[in-house]
């Protein structure tokens, strides 16, 4: 299944006239607690990074239940995260709940003009 929504959702993030430590701190909040209620430890089912220094975002789900526990992570965070960052997660986690299928396939996607890097899974 094709993932603009979500891709263009990631690019977004730069756009947005908050705080990158902030938006970090919030991206950190989420993966943490979603690898925890995922049981991953290693970070082998979840990835959702944001590196403020180099504008780098990582994103990788390995499959469905993953997908489940970042968008019920969101969903607990939403309502003590900065108004100018919750809609990002809002449409974030819209777009999560509405994919039918995960592809575990990972894939590293390079923009040359301001050097970001996506690593996600094809949702």
């Amino acid at each position: 299944m094709e993932d603009r929504g979500i891709d263009e959702i990631l690019k977004s993030i730069n756009k947005l006239s908050v705080s990158p430590e902030d938006l970090s701190h919030w991206i950190t909040s989420i993966e943490t607690t979603a690898r925890h209620m995922c049981g991953d430890k290693n970070g082998e089912k979840i990835i959702f990074q944001y590196c403020p220094d180099e504008k780098v975002t990582r994103f990788f789900l390995k499959d469905s239940e993953s997908r489940d526990c970042l968008v019920k992570c969101i969903e607990i965070h939403l309502p003590l995260i900065p108004e100018m960052l919750q809609g990002f997660f809002s449409v974030l986690k819209y777009n999560l709940k509405n994919v039918n299928s995960i592809n575990r396939k990972k894939i590293i996607r390079s923009r040359s003009r301001n050097r970001s890097h996506i690593a996600r899974g094809l949702i």
